[in-house]
């Protein structure tokens, strides 16, 4: 069974975390008891949360509203979508190249989407920009 949960974040710097409630949220209701009682789905769900917050956070810098976090359940993959209206066109994110020794704060939040996902990537038209992840649940 795959359930799909639509949200519009708010414009704010409350996002991120309206964004990882929203997904913990949504990961409890498909799987009732089992995120809170099976370790692994309960990783799942903070990696999920993590992902969701520096994708939110990211649509908040970059983007302009509106600002729609899209999250996708099925039995072997969660799917995270940010989407958001492009300023002035728009270019696909790409992955910081940060010396490891670096004191600079911010920059790397898709590195970290890039570690804890399967597979990401970014979809951008004219009007719009979604960035996605997929995590494996098993």
């Amino acid at each position: 069974m795959t359930v799909t949960h639509s949200w519009t974040l708010p414009a704010d710097t409350t996002a991120a975390a309206a964004g990882r409630d929203f997904v913990r949220s949504a990961l409890a209701e498909y799987g009732h008891a089992s995120y809170t009682s099976d370790t692994q789905d309960t990783e799942a769900a903070e990696v999920a949360a993590a992902v969701t917050s520096e994708l939110c956070t990211n649509a908040i810098l970059h983007g302009s509203p509106p600002q729609l976090l899209k999250f996708v359940i099925d039995r072997e993959h969660l799917r995270i979508e940010v989407s958001n209206s492009n300023r002035v066109g728009g270019t696909a994110p790409k992955l910081a190249t940060m010396p490891t020794n670096s004191d600079t704060v911010g920059g790397r939040g898709l590195n970290l989407v890039n570690v804890l996902s399967s597979t990401w990537g970014a979809d951008v038209t004219s009007g719009s920009t979604t960035v996605w992840a997929v995590i494996s649940r098993g």
